[in-house]
């Protein structure tokens, strides 16, 4: 209650006081700047005219030099030089000394003005004679003969030039040191004049401070004798702040934090003095941005008194907001807190501060999440159980294998410890490989649960990416996700088992969901499964992965087939994956919509041709063609630059095999946009990982606006994949 004495009127006198000191002290001091100023540029004029007074002799000594020079036939360039630049310093400072004595404010008075000008115009006078030597920098002055070197017709005319210059100027030089002593002598009594003046202020002012400190003395003892009673009832809020659980504090109109809050509010918001600061300071490390602007508008609603505070409360953007807590001891923690305001009105009905309230509610939101997430859990087992219906049972068996090796490879990179930043670099790379590859499957299955999971891992990777440096710390939150996932696909592979189970029982076969040929349904025998053949599972797979992709993408495709029956075993899973990639890119970054390939004269439906067959020698060939827009090297090189791959010299020196090259570095893709299928360059750099590790090579041709064909050739041994039996 003592602070709101404030605004009586007692406590209103030493503020006035002190500010009419303070503003006269500052008048005085900004006058005093003023005068300083003057006389630093007085002395800087008086400095100049000193110098100029013996610019004259130098001058006449200079052309001395030359007359003598020109008598004795020795070389005077140097003394002609002399005199320009000492004629063009002298013609400098006269400038510099006009510019200082107007700032010093001595041009306005018309006898200093006077002195200026007439030491100007004798310099005028004096200089002008001076130029007739600049022509004869560069001329010949002399000319060899019998008897020895005589001077020339030019030569002859620059010694009658100095002659006469050396007669004409003995006068002007006299009448201008003249007027140049008659300059510095006004110059010096104003500079006496500017320091006593000076002087005077500097007084002043001393002893207007000292009035200053006397009256703020007063004023503090005072307030002294009347702290003792604003104490009590200080200690007697405090201890009501100190007791309550809520955390209670005041913003005023700045949005500054009161003197006056509850302990809890400190303990609620981490901060250990949060008096005096904004609120939105304390709110900018708890929320993002765009809830940090809802909550600075919703607050200054708040101060309108038209608006019902009561009907505003539902647009509260802070009625609930997680935060996550560092702990002092390492670590962090998340918690929810819900923030309301109220407006807190004085005697006389004016609001001056809105008292705020925020309280921790983490148990009762994670009490409701509970709720949520058990009828979530509900809701995803029969998605599931749905998905599975749709999907082959072989081919999910065999994604379920090939996850647990490609999860299982990523743990093993994960694990590997080191905090050199190339390593950590290739380590993002490799899980990132293993993770997109596991995503591809996944879409080409169509089963959705594991893919919005790898989306979200490639969310986690895709930010790590950007980060400037890496540590083994920022691969936590990874491992916690792919932990996440093997738990999932664990689940999926129970499920597999009792739908088996039920298939085993009941002796019916499972209809294929997706309007597959019946050649590709099979009765499941748990102890020994039909396997289809695997150029009969690869069609599949690959016409189920297109339908998916061109329905994401807006696009119309048909796939042509070649060869695939004869796809060895050892090879099937490697195959898959890489055509996956490339059918996935292909219409992603390569068909056109409908309306395009209209309007090109091509078919509205894009065609994919993929081929593999066993060469003469020892090697594969794996052909994936689109009929697609072909590659743009320009836009390739652009997005190279922008990325940071390449140099500009380096890429005027490319040729275009080089730069289509380009489009298989990590995090490289021409889309500006990231969707579940493209835009984190990731899934060209999975397919030349995988041709690599084959000893393979990859060849690409494309004509702008027609194709794109990327040739893979593989060696006939290659290391045979082995993944692990139990699905992770």
């Amino acid at each position: 209650m003592a602070r709101l004495n404030l605004r009586s009127r007692n406590q209103w006198l030493p503020i006035a006081a002190t500010l009419v000191f303070a503003s006269a002290l500052t008048a005085l001091l900004a006058y005093g700047m003023q005068r300083a100023t003057q006389l630093r540029s007085a002395s800087s004029a008086l400095q100049v005219a000193s110098e100029l007074s013996s610019e004259p002799q130098l001058l006449r000594s200079e052309l001395t030099l030359i007359q003598r020079g020109l008598e004795t036939q020795t070389y005077v360039g140097d003394s002609i030089k002399t005199v320009g630049t000492l004629s063009a310093r002298a013609t400098d400072s006269y400038e510099q000394l006009k510019k200082d004595m107007a700032a010093a404010d001595l041009t306005d008075n018309p006898d200093m003005a006077a002195r200026l000008a007439a030491a100007q115009n004798n310099w005028q006078s004096y200089d002008e004679p001076l130029r007739a030597l600049d022509k004869a920098q560069h001329q010949e002055l002399y000319t060899d003969s019998a008897s020895g070197s005589e001077l020339n017709a030019a030569g002859r005319e620059l010694k009658r030039t100095v002659d006469q210059l050396l007669i004409a100027q003995a006068k002007s030089s006299q009448q201008l040191r003249t007027s140049l002593v008659d300059l510095a002598a006004a110059l010096r009594n104003a500079v006496i004049h500017n320091g006593s003046s000076l002087r005077s202020l500097l007084l002043g002012g001393t002893g207007l401070a000292l009035m200053l400190l006397a009256l703020m003395l007063y004023f503090a003892v005072r307030a002294r004798q009347s702290s003792a009673a604003a104490l009590l009832a200080e200690r007697q809020v405090s201890d009501i702040l100190a007791t309550v659980r809520e955390g209670l504090f005041l913003i005023d109109r700045d949005g500054v934090i009161g003197d006056a809050h509850s302990t809890s509010l400190s303990d609620l918001l981490h901060v250990a003095a949060p008096a005096g600061q904004r609120f939105e300071e304390l709110l900018e490390p708890l929320v993002d941005d765009k809830t940090l602007q809802a909550a600075t508008r919703f607050l200054a609603l708040l101060w309108k008194e038209r608006v019902h505070e009561d009907l505003i409360e539902s647009v509260n953007p802070l009625s609930q907001i997680e935060v996550r807590i560092i702990r002092p001891m390492g670590g962090h923690e998340t918690r929810h807190l819900s923030f309301s305001f109220r407006r807190v009105r004085g005697a006389d009905n004016s609001s001056g501060f809105l008292l705020g309230a925020v309280t921790d509610v983490t148990e009762r939101v994670l009490l409701a999440r509970e709720l949520e997430q058990v009828r979530a859990d509900s809701e995803s087992q029969a998605a599931v159980m749905l998905q599975l219906a749709k999907s082959d049972p072989v081919q999910l068996q065999m994604f379920l294998s090939s996850t647990d090796a490609s999860l299982r490879k990523a743990n093993a990179l994960l694990t590997v410890p080191g905090s050199d930043q190339n390593k950590l670099r290739s380590k993002l790379d490799g899980v990132y490989r293993e993770v997109h590859s596991i995503k591809g499957d996944a879409a080409a299955l169509g089963i959705g649960t594991c893919v919005q999971r790898l989306h979200a891992i490639e969310d986690l990777l895709g930010a790590l990416r950007t980060q400037p440096s890496l540590s083994g710390d920022v691969f936590v939150p990874v491992v916690i996700r792919l932990d996440e996932l093997m738990t999932h696909l664990a689940g999926l592979g129970q499920l597999m088992e009792r739908f088996a189970g039920l298939r085993a029982n009941t002796g019916t076969q499972m209809v294929n969901l997706e309007g597959e040929s019946q050649r590709n349904s099979a009765v499941v025998d748990v102890a020994m499964p039909v396997v289809p053949a695997p150029g009969i599972a690869l069609e599949s797979l690959f016409r189920s992965l297109a339908a998916e992709v061109g329905a994401s993408a807006g696009r119309e495709v048909q796939l042509q087939f070649e060869g695939l029956e004869t796809v060895p075993p050892q090879l099937a899973t490697r195959i898959k994956n890489i055509v996956v990639q490339m059918i996935r890119n292909a219409i992603v970054h390569g068909i056109e919509s409908p309306e395009e390939r209209s309007s090109a004269g091509k078919a509205a439906i894009g065609t994919i041709r993929i081929a593999f067959r066993l060469n003469s020698g020892d090697q594969y060939t794996l052909t994936v063609e689109d009929d697609g827009q072909g590659l743009a090297y320009e836009r390739i090189i652009d997005k190279a630059l922008r990325l940071g791959l390449v140099e500009p010299a380096q890429a005027a020196a490319l040729d275009k095999a080089a730069i289509f090259r380009l489009i298989f570095q990590p995090g490289f893709s021409t889309s500006e946009t990231v969707t579940e299928h493209a835009g984190r360059g990731i899934g060209l750099d999975v397919v030349n990982a995988m041709v690599r590790e084959c000893g393979g090579r990859i060849g690409i041709s494309t004509a702008p606006g027609q194709f794109s064909r990327f040739k893979v050739l593989l060696p006939r041994q290659v290391p045979t994949l082995e993944p692990s039996s139990s699905a992770a």
